[in-house]
């Protein structure tokens, strides 16, 4: 504190000294502010401890004193030649606490009588309250200086999240609040439990490096800080130093201030100041003020960093993605696309932005009857932003833009459409829900397809004419037409004629997936007994089950009503479920079952046979797919069509299937069919 105010010369200039020490409450010592006659350069600054001298007795006690001799007082403490001979010392008190002293002395020999005693104290009085005002002042204009710079620094913290820049305006902030020779930031490492310089300001900073702290080390102010998340002020010369703070000071003698730097329960780093001059519970506060804000901007920082990294990682994935990615809005209108996106509508991606699909796509160049299933009113798009929830797949018919390759070659397309899947999400944004488009050209895998629907078909046709021939002529050769047979002859023809129809079996299934891929596939509806048809059809191949060792069996009673269904389709069911049921579990059970729940019919074939990976079960019912051979007998069990045809007639009957099973656990294999015969709908893609 700038104490200045000096004694009256008109009421004291009988007097040759009058000084006022205020105390130091750091040090607890009194310290000469003001002096009457003591020069151009100020008072000494001399510094009395607690009993030390009249004043620090006076200080020590808080009571007044008169020493009308000093020579004769063994309290007085001599300052150089002096001419002292009588002196009168008073506290300042405001409130019961210590301000100072004020002291005046005489040449001469009790000099100070009661009158004169009586008005020192009421000097003292008034010294006591302008020292108070003074002091408040000052307290106002340093915090008003503090809250101002923490403002600025506030303002220059939050200008940036930039971590280099970040640090830098640390620094600079810190040493506008508190004045100091040196800042350094530590950051803590949470992997190994370290603090590391990371940046900082000072004649002393570059002893330091990169260095690191452990939080164990007990001898570090940083370490300690950190560890117990507190602050810690040692002032020059004292307390123990760890490594690294010794490296920093090389000897100088310092005071430093460490303070954590704490953010939502998680320890940041430390911020460590340093300065000759001791550091003033004040700066501690103010500090301590800042630390809160610093440690906010780091987490902020580096909550920043994460982010960047992660969208410039989704970024990346998004730009670098094969499927077509786009983000639409509420209004259908293409807000985003990558490059894949733009590859697909073959245009710039400055160009699709603000389009809607259809325009993107192209879509409007379809056939006038034909509506678009993205953008009209009734389009999944639509519904995935009314109700929110994903739609996994659309299957777009698009036309070929003018100069368009086919996929992985350079050959020019000779289609003029192309096909595209697309799953829908919807998103949420700041703007409302947004729908996220993933497409996929799916061209190449609808040709493949087509292709094997012609070639099945057109092998099927082929084959199916020879066959009839050939057991034609061998249902007249067993008959008899040819001439009489041996035993071994009929045994031979028998089993060609087994084979043969065998063969017949697996064209007409060949011809059932390419009529239905054709759009050629019908049902002729009738009323049939459900349970008619299972008992004959499992008559039929009780023959069969007992070659195979297993027993099959109609679970009892059976009583269902009549249905609308394809009789024969219906036994073509039957008999693909149990043959693949038998052949599955040599030795074990197969037992049929039906049940009526409401307007619909359930037919199950369960088995005790090996049972059904869980990884399987979605892929049974594909063409073609055959589990691997048993290894009990190395076999595989027909060419995969089966299973597949029970779904094609389940559903064009309006119905379904499904299988339950675990491995060496069995499966049951159920059919759901209407009692009425279904509306007509377009078959469902395969």
């Amino acid at each position: 504190m700038a104490w200045t105010r000096k004694p009256s010369r008109r009421r004291w200039n009988s007097w040759p000294s009058v000084s006022v020490a205020l105390l130091d409450s750091e040090s607890g010592d009194l310290v000469t502010w003001a002096a009457l006659g003591a020069g151009p350069e100020g008072p000494k600054r001399t510094r009395f401890r607690a009993n030390e001298g009249i004043a620090g007795w006076v200080a020590a006690h808080l009571e007044p004193v008169v020493v009308s001799d000093v020579t004769r007082d063994a309290r007085f403490k001599p300052l150089g030649n002096s001419s002292i001979r009588s002196m009168l010392c008073v506290p300042l008190i405001d409130q019961d606490q210590l301000l100072g002293t004020l002291t005046v002395s005489s040449d001469e020999v009790a000099a100070f009588d009661d009158r004169r005693r009586q008005l020192l104290q009421v000097f003292s009085d008034q010294a006591v309250l302008a020292i108070s005002k003074t002091r408040q002042a000052e307290a106002s204009k340093a915090y008003a200086r503090e809250l101002s710079a923490l403002l600025d620094a506030t303002r220059a913290l939050t200008s940036s999240l930039d971590p280099s820049q970040v640090f830098e305006l640390i620094v600079a902030s810190t040493r506008k609040v508190i004045a100091c020779d040196d800042v350094v930031i530590y950051a803590y490492q949470e992997h190994n439990d370290t603090l590391r310089v990371v940046t900082g300001m000072g004649p002393r900073l570059g002893r330091l490096g990169g260095a690191e702290i452990s939080l164990d080390d007990p001898r570090s102010s940083a370490a300690w800080t950190a560890k117990h998340r507190r602050a810690r002020v040692s002032s020059p010369g004292q307390g123990e130093i760890g490594q690294v703070t010794d490296m920093f000071l090389a000897g100088d003698e310092l005071a430093i201030l460490c303070v954590p730097l704490v953010s939502k329960g998680r320890l940041r780093g430390v911020i460590m100041l340093a300065r000759h001059q001791s550091f003033l519970p004040g700066e501690l506060g103010a500090m301590l003020n800042l630390s809160n804000i610093v440690a906010a901007t780091i987490e902020n920082a580096e909550l920043y960093q994460t982010a960047r990294a992660e969208r410039e990682q989704q970024a990346a994935i998004y730009a670098a993605a094969s499927d077509a990615i786009a983000v639409v809005d509420g209004a259908l209108i293409i807000v985003e696309v990558n490059d894949a996106f733009a590859r697909l509508a073959a245009r710039p991606r400055e160009q699709i932005l603000g389009l809607s699909c259809c325009d993107a796509l192209n879509t409007h160049q379809r056939q006038a009857e034909e509506t678009c299933v993205l953008c009209d009113e009734e389009s999944s798009l639509v519904r995935a932003l009314q109700t929110g929830e994903p739609v996994p797949h659309i299957e777009c018919e698009l036309p070929l833009a003018a100069g368009q390759v086919r996929a992985n070659t350079s050959q020019p397309r000779q289609q003029t459409r192309r096909f595209v899947d697309f799953s829908v999400t919807p998103v949420h944004s700041p703007h409302g829900r947004r729908l996220l488009l993933v497409g996929r050209d799916v061209t190449a895998a609808r040709e493949m397809d087509q292709m094997k629907s012609n070639f099945l078909s057109m092998v099927s046709h082929e084959l199916r004419a020879p066959l009839q021939t050939i057991t034609g002529y061998l249902d007249i050769t067993l008959e008899g037409a040819g001439g009489p047979l041996t035993e071994k002859q009929v045994q031979f023809l028998s089993r060609a004629r087994t084979g043969s129809a065998h063969l017949t079996a697996m064209v007409d299934d060949l011809l059932l997936v390419s009529r239905r891929d054709a759009g050629q596939f019908s049902l002729s509806f009738k009323e049939i007994d459900l349970v008619r048809s299972i008992r004959e059809m499992v008559d039929e191949l009780e023959v069969v089950a007992r070659v195979s060792d297993v027993e099959l069996l109609v679970r009892e009673p059976l009583s269902l009503p009549v249905i609308e269904a394809d009789g024969p389709r219906l036994v073509q069911v039957l008999r693909n479920l149990l043959t693949n049921a038998m052949k599955f579990a040599p030795g074990g059970t197969v037992t049929v079952s039906a049940e009526q729940a409401a307007d619909r019919i359930f037919v199950r074939v369960t088995d005790t046979g090996v049972g059904i990976a869980p990884e399987h079960q979605d892929k049974i019912f594909d063409r073609f797919f055959q589990i691997n051979p048993s290894p009990s007998n190395g076999r595989t069990h027909g060419q995969g069509l089966g299973l597949a045809i029970v779904r094609i007639i389940a559903e064009q009957h309006g119905g379904a299937v499904s299988v339950q099973s675990a491995p060496r656990r069995g499966s049951t294999f159920t059919v759901e069919l209407p009692l009425r015969r279904p509306i007509p709908a377009p078959p469902s893609r395969p």
